[in-house]
């Protein structure tokens, strides 16, 4: 009887300097995140030794490296974005890691992302699965699973006869129709997990099919690094001011906007945010909001709370109730600083009209759009 003996592996022991140990940990790191398990230095060694010519490998340990500084790497992709330069790659990716954040986050105002993104990203992901080389593959059931199947499930579609493309086309349709309710939140995993795994002809073919969407990208990447990093993308400063009366911290203000007993001032702080106090002179107490996120979600607040009902962001919550004989009263609560305030019709209309014109006023114009790169849609 032939018992073949089968090869024996070799076991090989070397000795590493610190730098490449850095290198193996942070392979350790890309590897485990597209596998989802956490694996040993020796077991990475194996794998970098046995796909040490695989450009996907590469492009991980790419990711990983620009990952440890997110702030600077979303910094640089901006600039090359602002320079019409090529991204690669592995910036695509990151991109897509942020804007995945962005779409299943939480942020300031509740109701963003709203729909305009999403279409975009749809589009997107479509451009992408027209340019790989691969057609279909065997992500395929993932993307369907992400991009709402149950959706065709209730409209009376076999699913077995769904496949990724036509699921994107229906929900590209879906989107693009006036007051459609349909949210596909999971886009941008999908987005994410296709420029990670999927095979294109090159590099430069990604960007060109891509570079259309850029400018929805960064933003949606920046509002995924708010969430995750709790920073801004811009070069990092020590905050100025956190809490207090931003007037004594301003490096440029525009006029009070003044309206009844209120005063609003706005002022651009020396580290690049916004910053607001309400001074409410029949209540001898001045409200600070700031830095920008917080101001856009009290305007939205503002603008969104119903006249019977509630708004409830991430810092503030805000409701209406009658009091008395039949008069409506308004209060919102600001959770960081622990404060209530209520108000009647007149005073709430007083305070809307006088962050509109504060935020809609021309000099903010420029502000507000860099604020929006910085912080993305929140």
């Amino acid at each position: 009887m032939d018992r073949r003996r089968e090869p024996q592996q070799s076991t090989l022991s070397v000795r590493i300097s610190p730098s490449l140990r850095d290198y193996v940990e942070r392979a350790r790191a890309a590897l485990a995140h597209g596998r989802g398990e956490r694996l040993s230095l020796s077991e990475v060694a194996k794998v970098l030794l046995e796909e040490a010519q695989r450009a996907p490998l590469d492009e991980r340990l790419q990711v990983a490296s620009l990952l440890r500084d997110p702030t600077g790497t979303l910094l640089a992709i901006r600039s090359k974005w602002e320079r019409q330069a090529v991204l690669a790659p592995a910036e695509w990716v990151v991109l897509a890691r942020y804007m995945e954040v962005a779409c299943e986050g939480t942020a300031e105002d509740p109701t963003l992302p709203k729909g305009e993104p999403f279409l975009e990203l749809l589009k997107a992901f479509r451009a992408l699965l027209k340019l790989r080389i691969k057609q279909p593959s065997s992500r395929d059931p993932y993307y369907l699973k992400k991009l709402l199947l149950a959706q065709f499930e209730k409209d009376g579609n076999d699913p077995r006869a769904i496949n990724v493309d036509a699921l994107a086309d229906k929900l590209i349709a879906q989107l693009s129709a006036p007051g459609t309710h349909v949210v596909p939140i999971y886009v941008g995993r999908a987005l994410h997990v296709a420029l990670r795994t999927e095979e294109y002809p090159s590099a430069l073919a990604v960007h060109e099919t891509l570079r259309p969407f850029l400018p929805t990208f960064f933003r949606l990447a920046a509002r995924g690094h708010w969430l995750q990093e709790h920073r801004p993308v811009r070069p990092l400063h020590a905050p100025v001011w956190r809490g207090e009366d931003p007037r004594r911290f301003g490096v440029y203000s525009p006029a009070p906007v003044c309206g009844g007993d209120f005063q609003l001032t706005t002022v651009l702080t020396s580290d690049g945010d916004l910053a607001m106090a309400l001074d409410m002179t029949s209540r001898e107490a001045v409200f600070s909001l700031g830095p920008y996120p917080e101001i856009r979600e009290f305007a939205a607040l503002l603008e969104h709370l119903p006249e019977t009902g509630y708004w409830k962001g991430v810092e503030f919550m805000g409701y209406t109730n009658a009091q008395g004989e039949g008069g409506r009263v308004t209060r919102f609560y600001f959770r960081r600083a622990g404060t209530a305030f209520g108000f009647s019709p007149e005073e709430w209309d007083a305070i809307k009209r006088a962050f509109r014109q504060a935020l809609r006023s021309p000099e903010m114009v420029t502000v507000l759009a860099e604020l929006h790169l910085q912080y993305g849609d929140v």
